[in-house]
């Protein structure tokens, strides 16, 4: 009410004036409260999709790199009618292993859970790429523990992939 009356008594241009300022701040208060939060947010989302397209570019460029390899790789398994224990049995044996094998045990038709005792690490860890790269086998988990300078014990659990 004191405001009220106080712009009563205000002389009809003074009336005018203190209109248009209250009209200026109150476009003023909306434009900083409502309008620009809004434009700065669109501003930060149009950044954030363009970035992602730029990673999604790129994402695409490197899985049209790596399919080929994959497909190549497929196609390139060996032993693939042969029992995953005999390819087991035959690696260890030409990578001088099968003298740290001290369980092979089979799960299932595409699976083996073995443990090694002893093994040479750098060994062990050539012939698990052989495995991969040549038989399209995977080690599914593996527990490996330090058993003496370069030596390890591990179990681990082999499956055979796209078999």
């Amino acid at each position: 009410m004191i405001i009220l009356e106080w712009f009563e008594q205000l002389a009809p241009r003074e009336r005018i004036m203190v209109a248009a300022c209250g009209v200026v701040v109150v476009i003023a208060l909306l434009w900083l409260a409502v309008i620009q939060p809004i434009f700065a947010g669109s501003a930060r989302l149009e950044e954030r999709v363009a970035e992602k397209q730029a990673q999604l570019t790129s994402l695409q460029e490197i899985a049209s790199q790596v399919r080929p390899g994959q497909a190549s790789q497929r196609s390139s398994v060996q032993g693939r009618n042969e029992s995953i224990v005999v390819i087991i049995d035959r690696t260890t044996r030409n990578r001088q292993l099968a003298a740290y094998l001290k369980r092979n045990q089979p799960e299932g038709d595409t699976a083996v859970r073995l443990r090694l005792e002893g093994a040479p690490f750098d060994v062990l860890v050539e012939w698990i790429g052989e495995l991969q790269q040549t038989y399209g086998m995977t080690a599914a988990t593996a527990n490996v523990d330090l058993a003496g300078s370069g030596r390890v014990n591990c179990t681990l659990l082999l499956s055979r992939t796209g078999s």
